[in-house]
Parts: C-alpha cells; sequence; structure tokens
C-alpha cells in the first residue's frame, strides 16, 4: 500500500468526532495500518464469484406487536418490588443527560 498522508482533523469530522492532541498523534500513527490491514482485501481473488453470490431470499421477519395484559395483583406486586416507583410507573435511572 503506498503511503498515504492523511489529514486527522478532517477524518475526525467526518467521523463527528471531538479528539484531543493525545488522542490526534495516536490516530495519526494508527490509522495508515488499519488501511492497510483493510488493503489486503484487494488481495483476495474473487474471480469466478458470482456478484449476488451471498444475496438470499431471507427477509427479516419481525413479530407483530401485541398488547399483553397483566392481572392488577401481579402489576401491583411487580411495582411494590421495584426500587423506585412514580405515579403506578417504574422510575429507572436516566441513559441520556
Amino acid at each position: 500500500m503506498p503511503n498515504i498522508e492523511f489529514d486527522i482533523d478532517h477524518v475526525a469530522k467526518l467521523a463527528m468526532l471531538d479528539i484531543n492532541d493525545e488522542e490526534r498523534a495516536m490516530f495519526a500513527e494508527q490509522l495508515p495500518s488499519i488501511l492497510a490491514y483493510v488493503g489486503k482485501l484487494a488481495e483476495v481473488d474473487t474471480e469466478g464469484v458470482d456478484s449476488s453470490a451471498y444475496i438470499s431470499d431471507l427477509q427479516d421477519v419481525m413479530r407483530k406487536d401485541e398488547e399483553v395484559r397483566s392481572s392488577n395483583e401481579l402489576r401491583a406486586s411487580l411495582i411494590k418490588s421495584f426500587p423506585k416507583e412514580s405515579g403506578g410507573a417504574l422510575e429507572v435511572p436516566a441513559v441520556f443527560e
């Protein structure tokens, strides 16, 4: 693979990464070897492999959403055993700020 110069800031911008100087230096060192590794795919002999060899008629099968009711006793028992409850609903820690 030819020696290619990379604009790490541009690559980081495309990847929507906010990187610091330490990360910039690390990426500048690692990116060429990563691309050289991926470049090995060009060495694979694909002669005679049909372009649709891995396409199948399988479809993504999803079940229909259905409401499942539980008894009031079960619901009350579950809410009572949960660490936090607010207005009859289970309260969990926030995932996003």
